[in-house]
């Protein structure tokens, strides 16, 4: 009988860190017959929006449909000792739909592994994604909907505990497997070793010692509170001009790359809910030991200390770390921006055997400008009355109908 591992996040638990390790680790670990399916993870990652109905912006989208029986064909003919599928996404899934996925994997002996993270870091770190996402959120506000303090807006809230509250997520998994067969990996606190949550996840889901070889760089690299305030001003500027897509590649892959580990002031719960995080943590724990799961690493870990975060609040930035931010992040666009300069010009050649002279960057760089002017037009001709008249002026000219609709 085959053993599938289905790790379901939480979001924000090292995710990125654990999956990155098993595509990396995969050729090793199919040697010692444990099966990564997919080949990537992004093939998981494509199976669980399938799973959950999902639709992505971008190029995923038409590669949705099919992908978890595809994933499930793989899984299902593995006659080895161990299947491992990692996808935060998954955490999401409602009970019927943890139900399918176990039935689906026939006669497999099914385990479900979640991991889960103080709140007091959680809740900062979540707030940061928000924000590289394209949000534009404040801070003050987030907490408060997360909290659900009177008069807060609750969308943020709402989204923040469907994803991080470990007892749903439990709650959802157990009418699928029985209760012995679901593992908790606590994120070790700060100052820990840096294979410490690698370890723990390779014993909840029975891995070789040494699976992750050699650790992988980390992607997700905390902002200093001024540089994350600096993208969330962006994220207002550029609101509704940039696709989903566009964002992600100028802002999570661009611009925070490059100001991530910047000697800013590092993002840390304030004093001021410190109270708040640890009672939280502590109810957590009692709640989760009562129910005698499977735990690797300590549920200590889940209740965050009362000292710390004696600055500011994290949206409270002097003007001289905005600054600093600002011109790191021109810098970082710069920097992109020559290179895609670079990008386009060998792309050029290699299609026309040339490259484009002045005339025709300045030339095709005018009739997009005029295109643009022109669709910006269109889009608020129904708005105003002026516009309106503009249009019909134009459209009446080049219709070869001047007069038309003109009594």
């Amino acid at each position: 009988m085959t053993d599938v591992h289905l790790h379901v996040g939480l979001a924000k638990t090292g995710t990125t860190t654990i999956q990155a390790a098993l595509e990396a680790g995969a050729g090793r670990l199919a040697a010692e017959g444990v099966l990564f399916p997919g080949g990537s993870h992004r093939a998981q990652r494509l199976a669980a929006y399938d799973l959950l109905g999902q639709r992505v912006h971008g190029e995923e989208r038409g590669q949705v449909p099919g992908a978890l029986r595809r994933l499930l064909a793989e899984v299902t003919a593995y006659d080895g000792a161990r299947v491992v599928v990692s996808e935060e996404e998954l955490s999401l899934a409602r009970p019927r739909q943890a139900r399918r996925l176990v039935r689906a994997l026939g006669d497999h002996r099914v385990f479900v592994v979640v991991g889960v993270r103080d709140v007091a870091r959680t809740v900062v770190s979540s707030w940061q994604q928000t924000v590289v996402n394209g949000g534009c959120v404040t801070w003050h506000d987030f907490v408060s909907s997360v909290r659900g303090e009177p008069g807060a807006p609750p969308s943020e809230g709402l989204s923040f505990w469907y994803r991080h509250d470990v007892r749903r997520v439990v709650d959802a998994w157990a009418t699928a497997v029985p209760a012995e067969r679901i593992r908790l990996v606590t994120v070790p606190p700060p100052g820990a070793g840096p294979t410490t949550l690698l370890d723990r996840f390779g014993r909840a889901t029975g891995l070789p010692d040494g699976w992750a070889g050699t650790l992988p760089a980390s992607r997700n690299v905390s902002l200093g509170a001024a540089e994350l305030e600096a993208v969330r001003r962006l994220n207002e500027s550029v609101a509704g001009a940039l696709t989903t897509s566009q964002h992600r590649f100028v802002v999570e892959a661009g611009i925070r790359a490059r100001l991530a580990g910047a000697a800013g002031r590092p993002l840390e719960l304030p004093a001021e809910h410190r109270a708040w995080a640890r009672a939280y943590g502590e109810g957590v724990v009692a709640d989760l030991a009562r129910r005698g799961l499977t735990v690797h690493g300590d549920l200590a870990d889940l209740v965050p200390a009362l000292e710390g975060g004696t600055g500011p609040a994290l949206d409270q930035v002097a003007d001289d770390e905005l600054l600093a931010a600002t011109q790191a992040a021109l810098v970082s666009l710069a920097l992109d921006h020559g290179r895609l300069f670079r990008r386009y010009r060998r792309a050029f050649l290699e299609t026309e055997g040339r490259l484009p002279g002045v005339a025709e960057v300045l030339g095709s760089g005018a009739r997009a400008g005029g295109f643009n002017v022109r669709k910006w037009v269109l889009h608020r001709a129904d708005h105003h009355p002026l516009v309106a008249r503009a249009s019909r002026a134009y459209v009446g000219r080049t219709s070869g109908h001047r007069g038309a609709g003109q009594g």
